[in-house]
């Protein structure tokens, strides 16, 4: 039964786990024609560096850091607050150029990568690393709602972890208590036996 319960717990912990690996990042454009990434994030995630490759690979942007308090979006060839720029952007985008923003989280969830051209983008409406177009609002909205709902699996998770703890322990404690009662049982019944007499003459 503890086995079960253990293999129960460690499967939703997993199930909780695995939905928080779907990242969101997108790109559109400011007033000025710069790019800019847009990488929400849930309350447990940081991100440890946005990154700007060619269509070579060669990073032509990058910036890194720690922790969780950097904001969500970046314009680049600026550097973000607390956060430092590690491949200074050179000179402006190539506006018919093929271009790929990454964004790198600081644990083990996956990059995300979004190809796009600035002469694609546009001010009100973002490219994702689906390559869909939607407006910003909408493409805020339904990250915010993903984060919600990985909030309610890891909640039930836990909670689920914790109802199988208690229904282990009530039954732990039932098989003590029987343990205990039969074991008495068989002490009163041994007490009532009458002794055999001894006929042996010693």
């Amino acid at each position: 039964m503890l086995i079960l319960v253990t293999a129960s717990a460690s499967a939703a912990l997993a199930a909780a786990c695995s939905v928080s690996e779907g990242n969101a990042a997108a790109v559109r454009t400011d007033p000025r024609g710069r790019a800019v990434i847009m990488a929400p994030r849930c309350a447990d995630e940081a991100i440890a560096a946005v990154q700007v490759s060619d269509a070579a690979g060669a990073a032509v942007w990058r910036v890194e850091g720690g922790g969780n308090e950097f904001p969500s979006i970046f314009v680049v060839g600026r550097e973000p607050p607390l956060m430092r720029e590690t491949t200074p952007l050179t000179e402006p985008l190539d506006p018919s150029g093929r271009y790929v923003a990454t964004v790198e989280f600081d644990d083990a969830r996956p990059d995300v990568d979004v190809v796009f051209a600035t002469e694609d983008l546009s001010i009100d409406r973002v490219v994702d690393e689906d390559g869909n177009s939607r407006s910003q609002r909408e493409f805020f909205d339904e990250a915010d709602l993903e984060c919600v709902g990985d909030f309610i699996w890891v909640a039930g998770a836990i909670g689920l972890v914790f109802v199988l703890a208690v229904v282990a322990g009530i039954v732990a404690g039932f098989w003590v208590i029987v343990k205990v009662l039969r074991k008495a049982k068989r002490q009163r019944e041994q007490e009532a036996t009458p002794a055999r007499p001894d006929l042996s003459g010693r």
